[in-house]
């Protein structure tokens, strides 16, 4: 048997939201990376996450409130998610990220639209 030994939650600080990478894209990233580590703490997800974002409104909204439940940071990301797509579809919005210039790219084929996944066995009561 060649059984890797189970990642710990110091592999979720290297989860890090690329230059010019969706918050959609990352969050899908982080909830896959949530999957490969045991009994994680739900206050360490919401930190991390805020911790890994690149600046921008939701981290923002992160820092003033700190979500209380792995369910709660899900539901939040999809409010800015859709201000976000939204705006992407919008070719009059600027974006506000510094060094970054409005690029009109037509939008990814086969891009999911669903939620993020949830977080499967994890009991969001717990902290």
């Amino acid at each position: 048997m060649n059984k890797r030994a189970p990642k710990t939650a110091a592999f979720l600080f290297t989860i890090r939201q690329k230059e010019n990478e969706s918050l959609r894209d990352y969050m899908q990233r982080f909830v896959e990376a949530v999957h490969e580590v045991p009994h994680v703490n739900h206050e360490l997800l919401a930190s991390i996450v805020q911790q890994n974002l690149l600046p921008g409104r939701f981290k923002e909204s992160m820092a003033g409130k700190p979500p209380a439940t792995m369910e709660d940071l899900l539901m939040r990301s999809q409010k800015y998610i859709r201000i976000e797509e939204s705006n992407a579809s919008d070719p009059s919005h600027s974006t506000k990220r510094k060094g970054r210039e409005e690029e009109k790219e037509p939008k990814k084929e086969g891009r999911a639209e669903a939620p993020p996944e949830r977080i499967k066995g994890r009991d969001s009561s717990r902290g």
